[in-house]
């Protein structure tokens, strides 16, 4: 599909100075920065071995509906080197996710090895399939502010301690190809809706990452957006292996995550995709990586952490407290932990085997004790 190109800025200055430590400057023409446009070569799992036409930095994988049912605990890919050797199975680890007005869909972004010509997916038979370049494509220029604060403290909110401040790189500042999110049109494929803050919930992208992690999350977008057909990602923030925090969803030219400032209480979040059936009110922060095997980073916890700490002091949600979580469109209601993994609200490994089992200390303790 071809589709419209936008020179994209970053969140609209309007509203941030309430935030922000001071209001920045409009940027100048030596502000615009680029990133390449994410190129992407589209196949279906037979379970052969695909040979795409460009060099891949990495391999989607996205089932159909129909085929969640029958489960994908066996799914798995390897690469083949130039030589024509095909390397060893690694399984993959699907997230079953998706905006509320389409079905759900599992699926998983996998890296490749440098100098892959080929990969091969088995036990998803029937699958969306995209190798996936994230450094080749045409560059597009963004301009406007490539970071924002975010500060409960500016806001009189002393329930945080340490005063932490939330600094996030804006969709401009890693690269959104803001196209992606309208048809041949110009209509927004996935409009913003916006609902008071009842939870947060904590995810991995499953997959390891590479040295640009601008990069990386450019690619989580391409897979929601484009391979997806979301028209955006599906986590509100995210969180790099130094401890960088990006802006996700986008929630309509405001202020990142909210609709405006937000108060406790009666903050709302954009409504994102990111646990199916769970997703209105429930703001979803990922974090770049595997953690099937591994634990985070100390600096991506650390991040984490005040990430959690600064959306509980601005949103009112309680780190300690366990919820009636209502979902504010059909009225169900699901008793959960207000800081909760996406394993707690669905069927998923995610945030990862590892990280899950010692999220209660290394995570939802630490926010809890920094809750005055």
């Amino acid at each position: 599909m071809r589709r419209r190109t936008f020179l994209t800025s970053a969140t609209a200055a309007a509203g941030l100075s309430a935030l922000a430590p001071a209001p920045a400057a409009p940027a100048a023409a030596s502000d615009t920065r680029t990133a390449p446009r994410v190129l992407a070569e589209r196949a279906t799992a037979t379970g052969t071995v695909v040979r795409p036409g460009h060099r891949f930095d990495l391999v989607s994988v996205a089932h159909r509906p129909e085929a969640l049912a029958r489960g994908s605990e066996t799914a798995a890919v390897r690469f083949e080197t130039a030589d024509g050797v095909l390397g060893g199975w690694q399984d993959l680890h699907p997230h079953t996710g998706g905006p509320e007005h389409l079905p759900p869909s599992a699926s998983a972004l996998v890296r490749a090895p440098e100098g892959a010509v080929g990969y091969q997916v088995r036990g998803a038979d029937g699958a969306d399939l995209a190798a996936v370049n994230v450094r080749d494509g045409e560059e597009l220029r963004f301009g406007g502010r490539e970071r924002v604060s975010l500060s409960a403290r500016d806001q009189g909110v002393t329930t945080l301690s340490g005063g932490s401040v939330l600094r996030v790189r804006t969709r401009a500042g890693w690269g959104a190809d803001e196209s992606l999110r309208f048809d041949e049109e110009g209509n927004d494929l996935w409009p913003a809706e916006f609902h008071r803050v009842q939870a947060l919930t904590v995810h991995h992208t499953a997959m390891a990452t590479t040295g640009d992690h601008a990069a990386d999350v450019r690619a989580v977008y391409h897979l929601h957006a484009a391979e997806q057909g979301w028209g955006d990602i599906g986590y509100h923030l995210l969180v790099d292996p130094r401890g960088a925090v990006y802006e996700g969803r986008h929630s309509g030219g405001g202020l990142p995550v909210f609709d405006g400032l937000p108060l406790p209480g009666l903050a709302r979040s954009v409504t994102a995709g990111h646990a199916f059936g769970f997703n209105h009110a429930n703001i979803g922060v990922c974090l770049l990586g595997d953690f099937t095997g591994e634990l985070p980073t100390r600096a991506a916890q650390d991040s984490l952490v005040d990430v959690l700490r600064v959306l509980c002091a601005l949103t009112g949600v309680d780190p300690a407290e366990r919820i009636e979580y209502a979902n504010p469109v059909n009225g169900a209601v699901t008793p959960q932990e207000a800081v909760a993994r996406h394993r707690d609200w669905l069927d998923t490994e995610c945030p990862g085997n590892a990280f899950a089992e010692a999220f209660d200390t290394v995570i939802r303790q630490r926010v809890v004790d920094g809750w005055l």
